[in-house]
């Protein structure tokens, strides 16, 4: 798990969770969102992706800007979940 704090562009519908982002030039599905907390002025979600990776996705309410917070790697041996 390492943080990260990168601005991202992320596809989801006003006030809705997060659909996919995109990371390297890669689109990824969210699968699931998996956790979501609100906290003053940041929106916090914990999102997997196909292959069982997560990520924490932070929107900041007032201006609208979405950074990756943290890249969560699938621990090993681990079946990836659909």
């Amino acid at each position: 798990m390492h943080d990260s704090g990168v601005r991202v562009q992320v596809e989801c519908r006003k006030g809705a969770d997060p659909r996919a982002f995109f990371l390297g030039g890669r689109r990824l599905h969210v699968m699931r969102v998996l956790e979501r907390v609100t906290e003053d002025a940041q929106r916090t979600f914990r999102v997997r992706v196909p292959g069982g990776r997560e990520f924490v996705l932070r929107l900041d309410i007032n201006t609208g800007e979405w950074t990756l917070a943290r890249i969560i790697e699938a621990p090993r041996g681990r079946a990836a979940r659909r």
